[in-house]
């Protein structure tokens, strides 16, 4: 029972974690105020407004960039938190499991950074034109910051965690973690960027299949425990 309650009690945890929502960094992002009736602002202070906003939004990245540069960041915090796993289980399913999970999101890796580099090179002949969809800069720190504090609180949740209870609580985190990437993925299939989709879709498979592992897994450990307690009663 307490190993289904570790499953249980990590995937509450991280579905928490990933509510956080950095998107009223916006409201501060460079804003240019609105000439409401009464107002003083002049037409000067409008041009500093609008030339202020437009400055932020150049120094952040565009949207295709923004998306590629998320999932990079999941893709490593799921090479991390299953290279701890490798190190931690006891267990070899869990284990086999793990280095699954390292050798498909490096892949995943290499396919982001291709398209990283593409758009690198075609972004040194071909400037970004004005008007171009940008993601504030402040924005995109938050969401860096909130990403590398989550991988962090992952972690320190998964470190009090031995055997049977740990093998529990990584599956229930990676049930959670997967469902979240996968509707990531399925977003950007449909509605981003037409480079992104492809990608977005062949990554989508192997979230997909991980996310049944893993479910499946916890399930298997929690039937083998089951049986194991009943054997040992009769």
């Amino acid at each position: 029972m307490m190993s289904k309650t570790r499953f249980a009690l990590a995937t509450v945890a991280f579905a928490t974690l990933c509510t956080l929502s950095p998107l009223r960094a916006q409201q501060n992002a460079g804003t240019p105020p609105v000439d409401l009736p009464g107002s003083q602002i002049n037409q000067s202070e409008r041009y500093e407004a609008r030339r202020a906003s437009a400055d932020n939004n150049q120094q952040g990245l565009t949207v295709k960039e923004a998306i590629v540069k998320k999932l990079h960041k999941a893709n490593q915090a799921e090479i991390e938190l299953a290279k701890m796993a490798i190190e931690k289980t006891d267990n070899d399913d869990v284990k086999q499991f793990a280095q699954t999970l390292v050798q498909d999101h490096q892949a995943c890796q290499q396919k982001l950074k291709q398209l990283t580099n593409m758009k690198s090179a075609t972004k040194a002949t071909s400037p970004t034109t004005v008007g171009s969809p940008m993601v504030p800069q402040a924005l995109c720190q938050v969401v860096d910051q909130a990403s590398e504090n989550a991988l962090m609180m992952i972690k320190e949740m998964l470190s009090n965690y031995e055997g049977q209870d740990f093998n529990m609580a990584f599956l229930g985190q990676q049930s959670v973690a997967h469902t979240m990437m996968l509707a990531e993925l399925k977003a950007i299939e449909s509605t981003g960027p037409n480079e992104l989709q492809s990608v977005a879709q062949e990554m989508s498979k192997k979230v997909e299949k991980h996310l049944k592992k893993a479910k499946d897994l916890a399930k298997k450990l929690e039937d083998d425990r089951s049986n194991k307690q009943s054997s040992d009663r009769s």
